[in-house]
């Protein structure tokens, strides 16, 4: 166990210094991501639900990337009470700079194991979060 939390630990390391070389928050990145990934614009609480992050801090870096011109806040047709972020231009190029290179390192990273390395990959992943999840649920039950 000690092991893997080691390993863990480094590969969060590891995003967080590939995060800092584009000079932003983790938040702000997780807006840029998010918008870039679903390919349209996003309310805040898709953001949080999809980063599993609370609403203060991607309102805070919501606000931050619409005061440099990255994205546009507006409130959401379907409910006013939600704001929309939309990507402005200048949010496009920034999300082709960042999140691109950093889903196809990535994805060059996985594709660098071999075709039987990565199913395995995605079978002990997969069995790995339903076991955590089983454990989870228990804490729940016993917490309620």
């Amino acid at each position: 166990y000690e092991q893997y939390q080691a390993i863990r630990r480094k590969t969060d390391d590891e995003w967080n210094v590939a995060v800092n070389c584009f000079g932003m928050a983790k938040s702000q990145l997780m807006i840029i991501w998010t918008l870039y990934d679903f390919g349209r614009p996003c309310t805040q609480k898709e953001i949080c639900d999809d980063w599993y992050e609370n609403k203060q801090t991607i309102n805070s870096a919501a606000k931050k990337l619409s005061a440099e011109g990255i994205i546009d806040i507006a409130p959401s047709p379907e409910n006013s009470r939600e704001k929309l972020l939309i990507f402005t231009e200048k949010g496009k190029f920034l999300a082709m700079r960042t999140v691109r290179k950093l889903i196809e390192a990535e994805r060059n990273a996985f594709n660098a194991l071999s075709e039987d390395e990565q199913n395995e990959t995605i079978r002990i992943t997969q069995k790995y979060y339903e076991m955590l999840k089983n454990e989870f649920s228990k804490i729940k039950g016993e917490n309620e």
